[in-house]
Formats: structure tokens, C-alpha cells, sequence
């Protein structure tokens, strides 16, 4: 008896020390959730008193052609990121983990990792100015180049993903360098004893051994693809004309620029269910058991 009285006064004590940090979670981030969804369901400027609009708010975005282009452009940043940001990263660990210059291919795959985003996206945005590579590009191969490429819609969605790319791409590769080193190469050996090799030994056998590193970075991949803002907005601020918006900085837009905090509120209740939908399934994957 007095052991277990032991017992439960140790989990008290143990909850106690988590108390503050969930304490913190619950009133600054659980609560914020829910004052957003309430407020999504208002129509409300910030200053004026706020009127109930039910679901008209959700509606209307499906109905606001900005709304749709920003879905359009979330969509590539995300397939495009899935692509680049998972496949590129394991290719270049797998090519370099044995590699005697290790260290100095890490350091400079990394160096644009350790950047923020913004500070990437002012490097990117100088180098394409006009007065640029699009002004060396009009010099010496043709006048047609000499244009600001951040100008041209679809066009500058795109040079915006490479931006992400480089940036991203460090951060990824030293998660599958990890995975690689750690990964029990037992299996591995025994299928290159059988015969197993090139091709067939990445894809049957330390592929599937990488499963929870390359879950990870998927889902690191998904979530920053999903709420990107930093640097569309110091590269183009959505523009021109809203076309290179994502998700995330129309919702900035509607909230902050326009005023339009129900339906900013809208969209981040949007944003919130699709991330965490895809959390769900690329958490229940790594647990998975096969």
C-alpha cells in the first residue's frame, strides 16, 4: 500500500515539472486555434463590431478566383518540393557518405540551410534583378534575357521552389547521411552475400531500411511546402497581381493587408485540417508495422 501511494506521488511529481510547458501550449497555442476557428466564421475588419456569416466565409473562397490560384500554386510547391526534396537529398547522401570529403560536401550543401529564408530570398532576388544574371544573360547570349524574371507570372513560382530547394536541400541530405550511417547493415550484407547489388540492393533492401528517415523528411517536405510565406514575400509579395500566392500569404493578405480576418481565419482553418490530415497518415505510416 504505501509503495503504491509511493508510486502515484512520483507521477504527480512528474506532471508537475510538465506543467508549465503545457500550461503554455494550452493557453497560447490551443487557444489561439480555437479563436481562429471562431472567428472564421465572422465577418469582421478588426476595429468594427463582428457579424456572424455562418459558413459564407468558406463558400466565398471556393467562389474568389485569388483563392483558387493560391491552391493552384501550393499544389506545385508541394509536388515540386516531394520531388526535388526528398530525391535529390538521398541520392546526393548516398553518393557522398563514403566519400573522404564528407565534411566540406556538408558544409556546403548546409551554408544555405543556416540562412533564413528571407535573407535567401533577398540573395535570389538581387541575382535576378536586372542588373543581374538577366543582365549578363542579355549581354552575352540575347537582349530578350534582359527582363525581370520575378515579373513573369508562373515563371517566378517556380524560380521561387528553386530558391527553396537550395535552401532546403542541406537540412535533408545530413537526415539521410544519418540514416545511413545508423542503419543496421546486416540485411545488407547478407543480400550482397546472395547476389544483391547495384540497383536492386538500394531498391529492395536499404530503401526499406531508410523507411522512418525518408518519412520524416517527407513530412518535414509536405509542412514547409504547405505554409511557405518567407520568401515569396520578399522575392515577389505574391505578385504580380496575386498570381505567385500560396496558401499561406493569401491568408496573410485577406487577415492583414485587406482586412478580411474571417476569411483569413477561414483559410488558416483550411491550411490547419489539410496539414494535420497529412501528418496523421505519414505519422501512422512510421509506426506502422510491416
Amino acid at each position: 500500500m504505501n509503495m503504491t501511494k509511493k508510486r502515484k506521488k512520483n507521477y504527480l511529481t512528474d506532471y508537475l515539472y510538465i506543467l508549465p510547458a503545457a500550461a503554455f501550449v494550452g493557453i497560447f497555442f490551443v487557444s489561439s486555434i480555437l479563436y481562429t476557428f471562431y472567428l472564421s466564421f465572422f465577418e469582421w475588419d478588426g476595429f468594427s463590431e463582428k457579424i456572424f456569416v455562418g459558413l459564407n466565409n468558406y463558400k466565398n473562397l471556393f467562389c474568389d478566383a485569388n483563392f483558387l490560384i493560391s491552391v493552384r500554386n501550393t499544389i506545385i510547391w508541394v509536388v515540386c518540393s516531394l520531388v526535388t526534396q526528398v530525391v535529390l537529398p538521398l541520392l546526393f547522401a548516398i553518393l557522398i557518405t563514403r566519400s573522404s570529403f564528407l565534411k566540406f560536401y556538408k558544409n556546403v550543401f548546409y551554408f544555405p540551410t543556416a540562412l533564413s529564408a528571407t535573407v535567401g530570398g533577398m540573395i535570389m532576388t538581387t541575382l535576378l534583378s536586372t542588373y543581374g544574371l538577366p543582365y549578363l544573360a542579355g549581354k552575352w547570349i540575347s537582349p530578350s534575357l534582359m527582363r525581370d524574371w520575378l515579373s513573369i507570372p508562373n515563371v517566378n513560382t517556380f524560380i521561387m521552389i528553386l530558391t527553396g530547394i537550395w535552401q532546403g536541400i542541406g537540412l535533408n541530405m545530413l537526415l539521410f547521411i544519418s540514416g545511413l550511417r545508423n542503419m543496421d547493415y546486416t540485411p545488407v550484407e547478407a543480400s550482397m552475400i546472395d547476389g544483391a547489388g547495384g540497383l536492386t540492393l538500394y531498391t529492395k533492401v536499404i530503401l526499406p531500411l531508410l523507411r522512418p528517415t525518408i518519412i520524416v523528411v517527407l513530412l518535414m517536405s509536405l509542412v514547409n511546402s504547405f505554409k511557405v510565406f518567407d520568401s515569396i514575400w520578399v522575392m515577389t509579395k505574391g505578385g504580380p497581381y496575386r498570381t505567385s500566392e500560396t496558401l499561406a500569404l493569401t491568408m496573410y493578405q485577406e487577415s492583414f493587408i485587406y482586412n478580411r480576418l474571417g476569411s483569413g481565419a477561414a483559410i488558416a482553418i483550411i491550411l490547419t485540417i489539410v496539414i494535420l490530415i497529412i501528418s496523421y497518415f505519414n505519422i501512422k505510416g512510421t509506426f506502422k508495422e510491416d
